[in-house]
C-alpha cells in the first residue's frame, strides 16, 4: 500500500518537472507527435501555445504532488 501511495505522490511530480524543464527540441517533437496522432498534421497546434500549456500543466502536476504527499504520506506522521 505504501508503494502505491508513493507512486501517486512521485510520478506526477516527475512528469511535471519533465514538462517544465524539457528542451525546446523535445517539446517540438512531442507537439509533432501529438498533432500527428490527433489531427494527422504535424503542426496543427502553434508552438508558443503548446509550450505555455506544458508549463501550466507541469505546474499543476507539481502542485498535485505537494498536496498528495501531504495528505497521503506526511499528515499521519505529524
Amino acid at each position: 500500500m505504501l508503494i502505491i501511495k508513493m507512486a501517486i505522490c512521485i510520478l506526477p511530480g516527475v512528469i511535471g518537472i519533465f514538462m517544465i524543464v524539457s528542451t525546446e527540441e523535445k517539446k517540438r517533437e512531442l507537439r509533432n507527435t501529438i498533432c500527428n496522432h490527433l489531427f494527422g498534421v504535424s503542426n496543427a497546434i502553434p508552438y508558443p501555445k503548446f509550450a505555455l500549456t506544458m508549463v501550466v500543466i507541469g505546474s499543476l502536476l507539481l502542485a498535485f504532488t505537494l498536496a498528495a504527499s501531504w495528505f497521503l504520506l506526511l499528515r499521519g506522521m505529524l
